[in-house]
């Protein structure tokens, strides 16, 4: 189930690279060649790139292609990269609860804002930092159980093949 849900997270990111584009494309097409521009096509275009940022990041770590310095944790035993990688994802979880707590006071902040071209509610497109680092740091806990518990993480395939490997 995990992997279907990245699965279709990196789907849905692909789908958003492509409105971007065509987008950008039909912007320039209209302004350069027709004279008549998209007054609201650049607005969109940065808006779908956040969330497009964000929803990537998130796709990335469930696949275990975030962060990390593999080559270094590798060579450490089994124990010891455990307890490294354990602590690493301590520190994002704390990293991710900033962004969660100073992503609601920032939607909080610009509850009553529109945005000036496509005239919707600003705070749908800054929901995305704490509806996402929310959506990471579950990741991340998961991540801490499963090793904890030596159950398979998300993306382990990828990011750490030795770990099913090795034995406690």
């Amino acid at each position: 189930m995990p992997a279907l849900l990245r699965r279709g997270l990196e789907y849905l990111c692909a789908g958003l690279l492509m409105v971007i584009v065509t987008v950008i494309f039909v912007n320039v097409v209209g302004r350069y060649f027709l004279h008549a521009p998209l007054r609201w096509s650049d607005e969109l275009a940065q808006f779908l790139f956040l969330w497009l940022a964000y929803l990537g990041a998130l796709a990335a770590l469930m696949g275990g292609r975030h962060y990390s310095f593999p080559n270094l944790i590798d060579l450490l035993p089994r124990k010891a990269r455990v307890a490294a990688k354990t602590l690493s994802d301590l520190v994002v979880l704390a990293m991710l609860g900033i962004l969660v707590w100073g992503g609601i006071r920032l939607v909080d902040l610009l509850r009553h804002q529109r945005s000036p071209a496509l005239d919707v509610p600003i705070y749908y497109i800054y929901a995305a930092l704490p509806l996402v680092s929310m959506l990471m740091a579950l990741v991340v806990a998961y991540q801490i159980v499963a090793r904890l518990l030596g159950r398979p993480e998300l993306g382990q395939e990828v990011a750490d093949p030795q770990l099913s490997q090795d034995h406690l």
